[in-house]
């Protein structure tokens, strides 16, 4: 009883190296990447569509690249 057959997956997972899970890391943080991306996508969509509707007079093209700037968007 001492030796005791050992399963294929518990096999497996000790053969795997410590730093295999590096990968998942990295994913993780592209995601989080993204998603403060479209975030701050959104927000600067809102805060466009709350100028259009406050300034029925017309676009400025230098307000919207002021706001833009406030949430890290540059116009080159």
């Amino acid at each position: 009883m001492a030796y005791e057959k050992q399963n294929w997956k518990d096999a497996l997972q000790a053969a795997k190296p410590k730093g295999s899970g590096s990968d998942n890391d990295s994913d993780q943080r592209e995601q989080k990447k993204i998603a403060r991306l479209m975030y701050s996508r959104r927000v600067l969509e809102k805060s466009i569509k709350e100028y259009i509707k406050k300034n029925k007079s017309g676009i400025r093209y230098r307000d919207i690249e002021k706001i833009g700037r406030q949430y890290g968007f540059y116009i080159s």
